[in-house]
């Protein structure tokens, strides 16, 4: 560690008239890996390298230490950009994008237009520890798509297709049934129900289902109604 002069060779002070010294290069930097390789160099080969303001007594070999100094200079910054992708809550840029696709298969969860990496962050975050296989697992998936509460119809739930009723009678069935408004069938087969909703901000009818496939469990069919 040596002591900072000024360009007069004067000792270079601070406001309180304490002594600056240097700290050397910084690490990963062309003159700290130049510096490095000089001093692996046999002693007495070369002249030694030069103090404070001194001159380089072999300004050619500085020179070719530093070409190769700037190579490894680069490839540490590179290691430090790749050290930061390797996490979600660092990685930046096109390698958020590959992470979603890692995550929930290609198209999965794109980017929007516009998107900030913070905010496409927080929602593969939020994606990736969502409820899924429930009613408000699938009502929530919409939501956040659509910014519509969308309207679910199992087949299985008589609270969504009641029992049946007729039109003279319309409130045997809860208000459904045959000829009356409003008219839902039920099934005792299961394993499907129904979506109705309004597009919303979603881009298309294929961002909504996406939200739906990758939210519902496996084996259930979903069938979908999306209004402009």
């Amino acid at each position: 560690m040596g002591i900072l002069n000024e360009e007069g060779r004067d000792i270079l002070r601070a406001s309180d008239g304490s002594i600056l010294f240097d700290t050397g290069p910084a690490p990963g930097s062309v003159e700290d890996f130049s510096g490095r390789l000089r001093r692996l160099l046999p002693k007495g080969w070369f002249p030694s390298e030069p103090q404070g303001l001194d001159e380089d007594a072999a300004p050619v070999l500085a020179a070719l230490l530093r070409g190769f100094g700037a190579v490894l200079a680069g490839i540490w910054q590179l290691m430090l950009e790749c050290s930061q992708q390797m996490r979600l809550s660092t990685m930046s840029g096109a390698f958020l994008d590959m992470a979603a696709g890692d995550y929930f298969g290609e198209g999965g969860l794109i980017r929007q237009a516009s998107e900030t990496d913070a905010v496409y962050r927080k929602r593969i975050s939020a994606s990736l520890f969502a409820e899924r296989n429930t009613r408000q697992a699938v009502t929530n998936a919409i939501v956040a798509a659509t910014g519509v509460q969308p309207v679910i119809i199992e087949t299985l739930n008589a609270a969504d297709c009641h029992a049946f009723g007729c039109a003279t009678s319309p409130a045997m069935g809860g208000g459904c049934g045959y000829g009356a408004a409003a008219l839902r069938y039920g099934s005792l087969q299961g394993g499907q129900f129904f979506v109705e909703t309004q597009l919303g901000k979603a881009a298309d009818l294929a961002t909504v289902c996406r939200a739906v496939d990758q939210t519902a469990a496996m084996g259930v069919t979903g069938w979908i109604k999306v209004k402009n």
